[in-house]
C-alpha cells in the first residue's frame, strides 16, 4: 500500500507544469479544478498559477439528506455540503457569489445564506403595510407573509442592499434593506399579477423592474438614503400592446421572465400546456426586447416589446428573480441560442404550506431557440437533470 502511494505520489509529481496547464485549460468548471487541485501539492500550486474561469450556473437539487448540483460546463452531478442551518429549507432567491434566499417554515424562519463561505443574514417574517393615501392619525399595520421569491439588488451583506420580496399576503410585493429588522415594507399599490423581479440601472431609472402579466413594466426605487427610513417610489410604465398579444390565442398558457442582457431589457415568453395526469409541459420560448423612445414634446416615454428571432450568440438561464445572459464566446461548451429553465412557471401555496408534500420538477430541461425545440440538442446540454423530486425545495440557481 505505502508503494502504490508513492508512486502515485511520484506520478503526479513528475509531470512537467506546462502539461499541467493544458490539463487545466480543458477543466473549465471550478468543482473539476478543486478536485485536480485535490492530488497533490505540485497540482494544487499549478491550479493557484491560473485565474479562476468564468463560471456558469450551478443548478442546485435540494434534499435534506443529500443535496447535489449539475454543473452544465462538465456535465456532471456532485454532492454539495450545506450550512445546517438551510438543510431541508425552501429556497426562494439566488444571487451572485454563492447567496441563496431560504424559508426554514411557510410562515418564517427567512434568511439569505451563502451556500460557500456559510454566511447568513436573517430576513424578517413580516410585513408592514404602507398606504398610498395615509390617513392623519392612523399607523402602518404589520401582517405575516409568505415568502414566494427574493431578488437582491447586491450582496445581503452589503450596506447598500436592498432586496424584493415577492409574497403571498395583504399585498404582493415588499421591500427590505439591511437594519431593518422587525420587517419587511410593502405598499398597496395595484401592479396587477406579478411575473418577475429583476434589479437594474436603466436607460432611465435604477432599481427593482417588475413585470406584470398584461407585459408592463414597474419600476421601484429607494427615494431615502441609508440613514432614513426606507421609502419606494413607483414608475409604471405601459406598453403597446404587441399584434398577437393574448393570453390564450395560441392555446398555451404563459409564463414571462425578464433578462438583462447587453444594457437591454428582454422579456422571455414561455409557452406551456398543462394536461391531465402528465403535468405541465413547455413547447416554446420566444424573445422579446424592451424598446424605450423619449417623447421630448409631451415628456413621456413610449415603450414597446420587440420580438427577437434568436439570441445573437447568448445563452439564458432563467429562474424567478434571478435569470442571466451569457455570451458563448467567453465559455467553452456553451451553445449558442440555448435556454436553460426551471419548473417554475406556478408556485403552488398549497405545497408550501402542507407537510410532508413533494415539490416535482418535471418541467426543466433544455430549449434549443435555432430548433424550436425542447432537449433536442446535441448531448442534450450534457444530460442536464429533466426530473427532479425533493421533499423540501425546487430546484434553484447557485450563481457565482
Amino acid at each position: 500500500m505505502a508503494r502504490s502511494r508513492r508512486a502515485r505520489r511520484e506520478w503526479s509529481d513528475g509531470l512537467p507544469p506546462e502539461l499541467l496547464g493544458v490539463v487545466l485549460l480543458h477543466l473549465p468548471c471550478l468543482a473539476d479544478r478543486v478536485c485536480f487541485a485535490a492530488v497533490c501539492p505540485a497540482w494544487r500550486s499549478a491550479a493557484r498559477g491560473l485565474a479562476p474561469p468564468r463560471q456558469l450556473p450551478w443548478l442546485l437539487l435540494p434534499s435534506p439528506d443529500a443535496t447535489s448540483f449539475f454543473t452544465p460546463q462538465s456535465g456532471a452531478t456532485r454532492r454539495l455540503y450545506l450550512p445546517g442551518s438551510v438543510r431541508g429549507t425552501r429556497f426562494c432567491g439566488s444571487h451572485n457569489g454563492g447567496w441563496v434566499a431560504a424559508a426554514a417554515d411557510a410562515w418564517g424562519g427567512y434568511a439569505a445564506v451563502n451556500l460557500l463561505s456559510g454566511a447568513r443574514v436573517p430576513l424578517p417574517n413580516r410585513i408592514r403595510v404602507v398606504h398610498p393615501f395615509k390617513i392623519r392619525g392612523t399607523s402602518p399595520c404589520e401582517h405575516p407573509m409568505l415568502l414566494r421569491m427574493v431578488t437582491f439588488s447586491a450582496a445581503p451583506t452589503s450596506a447598500d442592499c436592498l432586496a424584493a420580496a415577492h409574497i403571498s399576503s395583504a399585498c404582493n410585493i415588499a421591500f427590505w434593506r439591511p437594519g431593518m429588522d422587525a420587517h419587511w415594507l410593502a405598499y398597496r399599490h395595484q401592479t396587477g399579477v406579478i411575473e418577475d423581479i429583476i434589479y437594474r440601472k436603466s436607460e432611465v431609472k435604477q432599481g427593482f423592474h417588475v413585470l406584470t402579466n398584461t407585459e408592463d413594466l414597474l419600476v421601484y426605487a429607494a427615494s431615502s438614503d441609508q440613514n432614513a427610513p426606507l421609502e419606494m417610489t413607483c414608475v409604471r410604465y405601459r406598453f403597446e400592446k404587441r399584434v398577437d398579444y393574448n393570453h390564450n390565442q395560441s392555446g398555451f398558457s404563459v409564463s414571462r421572465y425578464l433578462v438583462e442582457s447587453r444594457g437591454k431589457l428582454l422579456m422571455v415568453l414561455r409557452e406551456y400546456s398543462v394536461g391531465r395526469g402528465v403535468g405541465r409541459c413547455t413547447w416554446v420560448f420566444r424573445i422579446f426586447e424592451m424598446v424605450l423612445e423619449i417623447l421630448p414634446h409631451v415628456q413621456g416615454t413610449k415603450a414597446s416589446w420587440v420580438e427577437l428571432r434568436d439570441l445573437h450568440g447568448r445563452a439564458l438561464f432563467l429562474g424567478r428573480g434571478c435569470s442571466m445572459a451569457f455570451e458563448v464566446s467567453q465559455f467553452t461548451g456553451l451553445q449558442e441560442g440555448v435556454i436553460y429553465y426551471l419548473d417554475d412557471t406556478s408556485f403552488d401555496i398549497s405545497l408550501v404550506l402542507s407537510s410532508g408534500g413533494k415539490f416535482s420538477s418535471s418541467d426543466m430541461g433544455v430549449y434549443a431557440m435555432a430548433m424550436r425545440k425542447i432537449r433536442l440538442i446535441r448531448g442534450e446540454a450534457r444530460r442536464f437533470p429533466h426530473e427532479f423530486t425533493s421533499e423540501c425545495s425546487p430546484p434553484v440557481w447557485l450563481l457565482h
